[in-house]
């Protein structure tokens, strides 16, 4: 059948939705709607004609993610695709759960570890991965429990330091040996526990009996923490047990790791034909049986795998690893190497940025000197480590105790997690960096683009403080998922001499405004006809009375009452700071900003500032000039002064990055106002319908927030896409440059009024 009859006596509804799907593929690669209208019969035999939307959506992820190729394959392979099979074969997808998993994964006390797809499941210590789909069991209801008991488990890791091996307390163990199976020690440098595995002949022997010995350690920690998922997992691992194949054809040291697996997972101790087998897998089940009723350290796993694995000495080299457990998965030493030091960096600039809140507002002494109270001895701490540590409530700033913040102590904590102590060096501060400087000086630079090259940098998706968001494709009508990468970083300081001429040029308009902005703050609404108040409402006085007259009855209500209007308003000004904002254009800008913020101090309003720029998707760049726990001052100025053009105006990724944002802040009005001089426009296609479309879908998440967008706009060029984009009544166009410092804070008082 030819391409121009496959339509032919379909019904109108499938008609309809078919060419729709195929019109969306078309505009982006027209080979897949090729593909997909010879096929589109039979994939209706596997899927609701309702999922056809989700399926091309999903046909055009695989394409934005992996070309051509990949999507082909998906169209072709339908039921034999694993994507297909993720989300239209049986048991639980990812997608399914996912929300309630990230809830679950915070309500166990750590927001800063991401729950993500993995093609197995593992953790690096940021993240925790899991697979795509759970279909272990028939019923959904068992899946999900797994998928769960999957988290905890990778979280009970997390919080049991299973990465984080202490090698100056195994430097004996480490030698031992190295010398009874004649292995070359490994460089000081690596702090993996690949370390560990390597001292061994078999790697992976050592390494399968350390998860066994892992997971019996954090079962145990679950036992105390989570007591009625532990009995849930109980239950579940005895059917676990029943899934597993039998060992006669494995090789002896393949039996026994299978055996001990097999008794962990019910209860029961089965037995090889090998005698000697059997013996070997009950000895090392002895051996481990203290892990299910101390709090062992990872140190003390390390010593008791060791053990284990000499006890297997006698039998054959041979070993085939065994097939790892459902809700316990794989280990990857070296990526959570790579994650702790990652984890261990961003929380030594987090306590360094929280030390610096807290000293800010300190005299500035020739030295700030910062120390913890006495501790108790390291060797009674390492006795309590599965215990959770008590940190003081107060450091000692140059001698005199100063409460811990909150934000600080929850930083402490988990320094306190991974270090057990707060490195001396965490806690110096001195000469200039005290006060103010303290927070410049412990940022650490990040990489810049290589002017030489034309070519600017991209972000690493998983890189320190990158989010990855979602885009808005009108020609699908679904979101590219995770397809721009956003960093929010603080802007750079400059001078104090841009708003000190900038506020004294102005110093007349800044006056007035603030005095009309006074006037707000204080005003008093009159309530007329009220039935008790201030004083009499004469008006009402002379119509009772007349009523009365008339023989009619008067009404009651005949007070004026005095009301004070509460201000409840939190605002986001988005600035654009693309390359066409260069010379006066960004003058003015910095100007309306300045001037804006003098003003809505008097409000004593909440507001925050950020500017935006960026190249391509995978570089979005936004600066927080004033956040909303900021006070206005010098170092707000500063930042305004430094702000500069830059390059391109990829608008939606900043959007949906502070509606977020602006959501979590409790405020009866809030309000998201930009400040541009042009359309939506990138270096990578983001430009026309696109770019419009996605800004546009962006602001009506942002409405469906109870956020309020507004733009001010300086583009002279025809309007229509900024009615588009934020409705006939939700911008404003100012013609005369010159008027926007002045009229930036006179929109903010009608949209606040």
């Amino acid at each position: 059948m030819g391409i121009g009859r496959v339509l032919d006596h379909q019904p109108e509804e499938v008609r309809s939705a078919v060419l729709k799907q195929a019109g969306i593929l078309s505009s982006i690669q027209p080979e897949l709607a090729f593909h997909f209208l010879l096929i589109f019969p039979r994939l209706l035999q596997s899927i609701r004609l309702g999922d056809l939307g989700k399926w091309a959506g999903i046909t055009l992820d695989i394409y934005d993610r992996e070309g051509l190729d990949p999507a082909r394959e998906f169209i072709l392979g339908m039921e034999r695709h694993p994507l297909f099979a993720l989300h239209w074969g049986r048991g639980v997808s990812f997608q399914d759960v996912y929300g309630i998993l990230s809830n679950y994964l915070r309500a166990l006390g750590r927001e800063d570890i991401v729950l993500e797809e993995g093609k197995s499941l593992y953790t690096n210590i940021t993240g925790i991965y899991v697979p795509e789909r759970v279909a272990t069991f028939k019923e959904n209801e068992a899946n999900f429990l797994l998928y769960k008991i999957m988290v905890t488990h990778k979280f009970g890791q997390i919080r049991l330091g299973t990465f984080l091996l202490k090698w100056n307390s195994l430097s004996a163990l480490e030698h031992f040996l190295a010398k009874h199976y004649r292995r070359s020690l490994s460089p000081n440098g690596i702090r993996s526990l690949s370390r560990l595995f390597h001292l061994f002949p078999e790697p992976k022997l050592a390494r399968d009996l350390f998860i066994l010995a892992d997971t019996m350690r954090v079962e145990q920690w679950m036992s105390r923490e989570l007591p009625g998922l532990h009995w849930d997992l109980v239950d579940l691992k005895k059917e676990l047990a029943a899934m597993r194949g039998g060992i006669d054809h494995l090789p002896p040291r393949t039996q026994v790791v299978e055996i001990l697996i097999s008794w962990w997972l019910s209860g029961r101790m089965s037995s090889s034909p090998d005698p000697v087998v059997s013996g070997v897998a009950r000895a090392i089940a002895d051996l481990f049986l203290p892990l299910t009723q101390d709090r062992p350290s990872t140190e003390e796993v390390a010593h008791l795998v060791s053990e284990a694995y000499m006890r297997m000495d006698s039998l054959p080299v041979q070993y085939n690893a065994a097939k790892s457990i459902p809700y316990v998965g794989v280990l990857k030493p070296d990526e959570a190497e790579r994650g702790r030091k990652r984890r261990r960096e961003s929380l030594r600039s987090k306590f360094q940025e929280e030390l610096s809140d807290l000293i800010h507002e300190l005299p500035e002494p020739q030295e700030i000197r910062i120390e913890l109270p006495e501790m108790e001895p390291r060797e009674e701490r390492e006795e309590k480590r599965a215990q959770k540590q008590t940190v003081p409530p107060e450091l000692l700033v140059n001698g005199n105790p100063v409460p811990v913040p909150e934000g600080l102590q929850r930083v402490i904590d988990e320094i306190y997690e991974d270090l057990g102590s707060i490195p001396s060096s965490y806690l110096t501060v001195t000469n200039e960096m005290s006060g103010h400087n303290f927070r410049s000086l412990v940022r650490h630079p990040e990489p810049q683009p290589d002017q030489t090259q034309g070519t600017a940098f991209a972000f690493p998706e998983n890189g320190e403080g990158i989010h990855a968001m979602d885009e808005w494709d009108f020609r699908r009508q679904g979101y590219r998922k995770r397809w721009a990468l956003l960093r929010e970083t603080v802007a750079d300081e400059g001078g104090l001499q841009f708003s000190d001429e900038t506020l004294g040029r102005y110093s007349g308009m800044v006056r007035q405004i603030k005095r009309q902005f006074e006037r707000i703050r204080t005003g008093q609404m009159l309530l007329r006809r009220q039935k008790d108040g201030d004083e009499v409402d004469l008006d009402a006085a002379v119509e009772a009375y007349h009523d009365q007259k008339a023989g009619l009855s008067p009404s009651e209500r005949l007070f004026v009452r005095v009301s004070r209007k509460e201000r409840d308003i939190a605002t986001v000004f988005l600035i654009d700071l693309s390359g066409s904002t260069s010379g006066w254009v960004n003058d003015m800008e910095r100007s309306a900003l300045l001037i804006m913020s003098e003003a809505v101090q008097v409000l004593q309003d909440r507001f925050a500032i950020f500017g935006f720029s960026g190249r391509t998707r995978k570089r979005c760049e936004l600066f927080r000039i004033k956040g909303f726990d900021e006070p206005y001052g010098d170092v707000i100025k500063r930042r305004i002064a430094n702000l500069r053009a830059l390059e391109y105006t990829r608008m939606g990724p900043p959007i949906r990055y502070l509606t977020r944002k602006l959501a979590e802040v409790e405020a009866r009005t809030r309000l998201l106002i930009t400040l541009s001089d042009g359309k939506p426009d990138d270096y990578d296609g983001y430009n026309g319908d696109y770019g419009i479309e996605d800004t546009r879908q962006a602001l009506i998440e942002a409405k469906g927030t109870s956020i309020h967008p507004f733009c001010i706009t300086i583009d002279k060029s025809e309007h229509s896409y900024l009615r588009h984009m934020y409705g006939p009544v939700n911008y404003i166009f100012i013609d005369n440059l010159a008027k926007l410092p002045l009229r930036v804070p006179e929109i903010y008082r009608k949209l606040t009024t």
